[in-house]
């Protein structure tokens, strides 16, 4: 039984909430801070109708200030979930700190006037969290997060050595024909994140190529189980930062994820016309961010939560080495939109990034993973196996598929 205080209820926000209502034994008392009082109430009429708990609101920028700070003082909670803006993950962990606090989050630290995002300032504060014997476990999601924790379970129970790793990002989602153009979570950041430059690891190195915008970008065809055959291309993402430094052997790591010709024409032309900008510009003497106004223009997971059909398919391609003999394993998880919505009124991209944080939440309150520092999911610490049977009692299942062979996209040297 214990307390918890949860920043944000977006898309992730709301799938998660929904998610730890279920589990009262667990989360006995839920508090909840956002900046946006209606969204707030929308979310916590929808619990208390669904599951019977009321959620504790609380308003307010925790980014701002020591209103973070002043808020755990007051609530005293045994853990901190950060379904918030990634913007605001070092002031978060500092009050956290300060005030003696375990913390989760979901996506790593990016400045709001910088492109590019990295762990290297959370991962900063590992001594200081080990002085105060707290433990932080960041990019609890599912990529970053689950996408780790694959590939932990593989090091750790499926190879002796491990040699290439590419993570698969597949949603076979189809909104509602009005829906024209919409990103999947915050279109601020998910649209920060899709025009910065490809980058893979290989060879003990930073691989950097064109933009995913580009009309040569790496792509190939494949086809997901149970979602269906797609296109997905090669860019850059958050766990390409950390899962080298924990697997050794490893020699090369990349990240694909799916997207139709009618999604990557209208980022292009969002881009070549500057609405993806975060620089501000004047316009009728005030100063907006554009990226930020188009945020604000786009549509939003209640358009279109409830019309989403299709499915996810997310996970990792390993080759490596066990017991001498070569050996290739695909390792995911199926989610599907309709599913997810009629549980807990998100999509599956909400559901598949809440579900893990519920699961890592649940472990450190229940002490089955524990540890001190500031650590990502694939940890050596962290038993990956644990996590992964609880994830599957607390909503989201994964297969593990013996492939013959590696998919030719994936043998090409790019």
């Amino acid at each position: 039984m214990s307390k918890i205080l949860v920043i944000g209820c977006g898309n992730v926000g709301s799938v998660g909430l929904h998610k730890m209502a279920q589990f009262r034994d667990v989360f006995s008392e839920i508090h909840v801070v956002g900046r946006t009082p209606a969204k707030c109430e929308t979310v916590r009429l929808s619990v208390l109708k669904r599951f019977k708990t009321n959620l504790h609101i609380h308003i307010g920028d925790v980014g701002k200030g020591d209103f973070f700070l002043k808020l755990l003082r007051e609530v005293k909670p045994k853990l901190v979930v950060n379904w918030g803006s990634p913007y605001d993950n070092l002031v978060v962990m500092d009050a956290c700190l300060e005030y003696g606090v375990n913390y989760i989050d979901t996506a790593c630290y990016e400045h709001p006037d910088k492109y590019g995002f990295s762990y290297k300032l959370q991962l900063a504060k590992n001594e200081a969290y080990k002085k105060k014997n707290l433990l932080a476990i960041l990019g609890c999601g599912f990529d970053p997060g689950v996408s780790n924790i694959f590939s932990a379970y593989a090091r750790d129970y499926l190879f002796d050595k491990i040699e290439t790793i590419d993570i698969l990002d597949c949603n076979g989602g189809s909104k509602d024909e009005k829906i024209k153009f919409a990103p999947n979570f915050d279109p601020e950041i998910n649209l920060r994140e899709l025009i910065l430059p490809i980058k893979f690891w290989e060879k003990g190195k930073w691989q950097k190529r064109m933009k995913l915008i580009d009309d040569d970008a790496p792509f190939f065809e494949f086809n997901f189980p149970e979602a269906g055959k797609f296109t997905p291309y090669l860019m850059y993402h958050e766990e390409l930062e950390t899962i080298p430094t924990h697997i050794k052997s490893l020699k090369r790591i990349s990240f694909w994820m799916t997207f139709s010709k009618n999604y990557l024409t209208y980022l292009r032309v969002l881009y070549n016309v500057g609405l993806t900008r975060i620089d501000p510009i004047d316009f009728n003497g005030e100063k907006i961010v554009p990226v930020k106004f188009l945020k604000a223009i786009l549509p939003k997971g209640e358009d279109f939560n409830s019309g989403y059909k299709g499915k996810t398919n997310i996970g990792n391609i390993i080759v490596g080495t066990k017991g001498g003999k070569r050996k290739i394993v695909y390792i995911y998880n199926v989610c599907d939109h309709a599913e997810a919505f009629k549980e807990t009124g998100g999509n599956a991209i909400g559901y598949t990034t809440a579900i893990p944080t519920v699961t890592c939440a649940k472990l450190v309150l229940e002490g089955k993973w524990s540890g001190i520092g500031v650590k990502n999911t694939e940890d050596e610490s962290l038993d990956s196996k644990i996590f992964l049977n609880e994830m599957s009692k607390t909503g989201l299942t994964w297969k593990v598929k013996i492939l013959k062979n590696l998919p030719s996209a994936l043998k090409k040297n790019y």
